[in-house]
């Protein structure tokens, strides 16, 4: 707040963690412009429907219950305030020719790591008809060198620190230095009992090793004793920058963190990093490290999130799917993706994950409102177990083909054509004495190949229409790029082109596939009538 008033300042860059009053503070910065020094201002969010939102529910009230800011409104709509001396604009994102037309002196600029590509360069230039102009970007960070990384380090990096209670020592607030015991008290039988935790959690002094423990009056005394140290103190005057992590707003529980930490780094063990990315970036405010050095695998994907996340309503959507993959390897356990269609071809990533049996499948398949009709699995391991489930559930079985295409007879002209998928029947009591003396189920085959070519098509765009969340996880984009084509030439110089995997884990590209089979049989994607249900196909 004092370097928003201070007209050598130009640029404010906050990198902090979620939950913590950042939006609240940036607030009353706005409050104090339209009351002490006006002149026009526009707060920019990701989305436009955000911007709604956030207007109706906590700008609109916060100006309103403000008594020298409400005493200047004139007038207000659902992105627009004018007040007696300057205009207050509230807009999304994804919207250019508003984040281009209006020269602006105040500028919020609220979860930046949420825009989309170019939207923040395109903003920054509003602000370059006022010399004492103001620039705020606040935001939780993503990944490390993206933009809001890149603001914070072109700053002079003011870390918050605390001062020990006991020895006085200076001191980073930094989650290394957050404690507690591991034994058979607080981890009896390698399970976490997480109430008896919470007695050991403790932040030991760097210095001295003094305990403080996790109580609001410990936690609050911290908070209150502590002050930001300038890390890049060489940074220019007009760019000052800000961090801090959840460790600080003392209302926020230790213990909290804690757990959300253990539960991370047992989903990371398991093979899903997401829950420690997420943890990395909204609690410790730090962006996340690609440490393996493999983003470059799949970096193009990254192109492919939407203005969305997960958990949010999709208005358009017209059904979903269910795809798993059946894995043995260090146990029987299931791979499963769940996405979304819309009209024109539009499709969304619903949620995807990993689980142990086939009970917990069907669970999910009814949390996520997927019919069992709508429901498909690979056959390629144990196919009679797989045919059993199915005839129980009313799930579909698929299988991939190493075959180029199938050919089938079209019913309405009555004339074969080339097909990426095909549709059969099996026993599922083959091999059993039950053989030959029950119904047949519906086998899904499709081309790998051929699916795999046009699932690529979407993922680099050339196919509009499919996206995945804007907080998708790192293991998703990882294991669905584990594959890429390449070309081959037989002793005659024929071309053919075929997929190899780079990673061993491929298996949210195999539920994929299996999606985007079913795109083709209900019509969904290269058609413009829709059906709903794979129980009744649409040949293409």
């Amino acid at each position: 707040m004092e370097e928003f008033a201070n007209n050598h300042v130009s640029e404010i860059a906050i990198q902090c963690s979620a939950q913590s009053s950042k939006t609240q503070t940036i607030m009353a910065l706005a409050c104090w412009a339209i009351a002490e020094d006006p002149g026009p201002g526009m707060w920019v969010m990701a989305a436009k429907d955000e911007a709604k939102q956030f207007v109706r529910d906590r700008l609109g009230p916060t100006f309103e219950s403000c008594g020298p800011v409400a005493e200047s409104l004139l007038a207000s709509e659902s992105s627009e305030f004018q007040f007696t001396s300057m205009p207050f604009y509230v807009v999304g994102a994804g919207s250019p020719s508003k984040l281009q037309s209006k020269p602006i002196r105040w500028l919020f600029l609220d979860e930046v790591r949420n825009y989309p590509p170019g939207a923040l360069d395109t903003v920054l230039k509003r602000t370059r008809a006022f010399w004492n102009a103001r620039t705020v970007i606040i935001s939780t960070p993503d990944r490390e060198g993206d933009a809001v990384d890149r603001a914070f380090k072109a700053g002079d990096q003011r870390v918050f620190h605390i001062t020990c209670p006991k020895c006085t020592a200076l001191q980073p607030l930094v989650w290394e230095q957050l404690k507690w015991d591991t034994n058979e008290t607080t981890r009896p039988a390698g399970q976490w009992d997480f109430d008896r935790l919470t007695a050991s959690i403790r932040y030991e002094c760097n210095a001295c090793g003094h305990a403080i423990r996790d109580t609001p009056a410990e936690r609050q005394a911290l908070a209150r004793g502590g002050r930001y140290v300038a890390m890049n103190p060489h940074a220019p005057r007009h760019r000052v920058s800000f961090k801090w992590n959840a460790l600080l707003p003392w209302w926020v529980r230790w213990r909290s963190l804690v757990e959300e930490f253990l539960r991370a780094r047992a989903a990371a063990k398991n093979g899903d990093v997401s829950p420690m990315k997420t943890f990395v970036n909204e609690s410790l405010g730090e962006p996340w490290r690609d440490e393996l050095g493999e983003i470059e695998d799949f970096e193009f994907l990254l192109e492919r999130r939407g203005e969305y996340r997960f958990g949010e309503t999709w208005p358009d959507e017209l059904c979903r799917f269910m795809g798993v993959d059946r894995q043995a390897k260090g146990g029987e356990h299931y791979y499963y993706v769940v996405r979304a269609f819309g009209p024109g071809g539009q499709t969304r990533l619903v949620t995807y994950g990993r689980c142990n049996s086939q009970i917990e499948l069907e669970a999910i398949a009814q949390h996520q409102n997927v019919p069992a009709s709508n429901c498909l699995i690979d056959s390629g391991f144990k196919a009679s177990d797989v045919y059993r489930f199915c005839r129980k559930t009313g799930w579909k079985p698929t299988k991939g083909d190493a075959a180029d295409f199938f050919l089938r007879r079209d019913p309405r002209t009555n004339k074969n054509f080339r097909s990426l998928w095909d549709k059969t029947r099996v026993d599922p009591a083959a091999g059993t004495a039950m053989v030959g003396r029950g119904k047949l189920l519906p086998l899904y085959r499709f081309s790998s190949n051929g699916m795999k070519d046009l699932l690529l098509e979407y993922l680099t765009g050339t196919f509009p229409g499919w996206s995945v969340p804007r907080d998708v996880g790192r293991d998703y984009l990882k294991q669905l790029s584990a594959e890429h084509r390449v070309e081959e030439r037989d002793v005659r110089g024929h071309v053919r082109y075929r997929w190899h995997q780079r990673h061993e884990d491929n298996h949210y590209l195999d539920c994929e596939l299996q999606v985007m089979m079913v795109g083709l049989v209900t019509r969904l994607v290269g058609a413009t009538r829709n059906a709903s249900c794979l129980d009744r196909p649409r040949y293409s």
